[in-house]
């Protein structure tokens, strides 16, 4: 899948260890640099939406008026790791995620200059990752969650993690074996 194709942002749900931040840091690398720069954006509790529109600010230029994006010719391809990480607020919101909302959903966000003008954003692709809520995830707005195409990261059963680290395992002896002057032999 080639960045054009993505228009709808994408979304990987699973609990920690399932691999969703390695599926799309692998899907990011293997994107075109000529055509495509990449914006990892990691949320955590402390996050504040100030914070994050910093970060996309400083990855996108003036374009014309109140347009912004990437370099001409080029997409920002943004990546949210542990989208619900950001505290709930007193209101109920996590402002980093209130922001990313009002953004997506309208495709422009504030200056918060003293004018509080406008600034449309083109010409970016979103995919996010975060884990089920516990353990200090919070609930995430389902109207930002609705944004996204949301895909599921099951668990992998027992033998496929049994064949994952035997075969680690077999490639680590078998390299330990040729090299007989390996630490541990020593």
């Amino acid at each position: 899948m080639c960045s054009s194709d993505l228009r709808k942002p994408l979304l990987l749900v699973g609990e920690s260890g399932t691999a969703k931040t390695v599926m799309i840091q692998r899907y990011l690398n293997g994107l075109d640099g000529e055509v495509n720069v990449r914006l990892n954006m990691n949320l955590s509790s402390r996050t504040r939406s100030l914070d994050a529109q910093r970060i996309l600010e400083a990855n996108i230029d003036k374009r014309s008026g109140c347009t912004y994006g990437p370099p001409a010719g080029k997409n920002l391809v943004v990546f949210i790791d542990d989208m619900n990480l950001p505290t709930v607020d007193k209101y109920g919101t996590q402002q980093p995620i209130a922001m990313l909302l009002l953004l997506m959903s309208r495709g422009w966000m504030y200056d918060r200059g003293k004018e509080l003008t406008r600034k449309d954003l083109v010409d970016t692709l979103w995919l996010g990752a975060m884990g089920p809520p516990g353990g200090g995830r919070n609930p995430t707005d389902p109207r930002f969650i609705a944004l996204f195409n949301t895909f599921n990261v099951a668990e992998p059963s027992p033998e496929t993690l049994s064949s994952i680290y035997s075969s680690i395992i077999d490639t680590d002896r078998k390299s330990t074996r040729l090299n007989s002057s390996h630490p541990r032999y020593l």
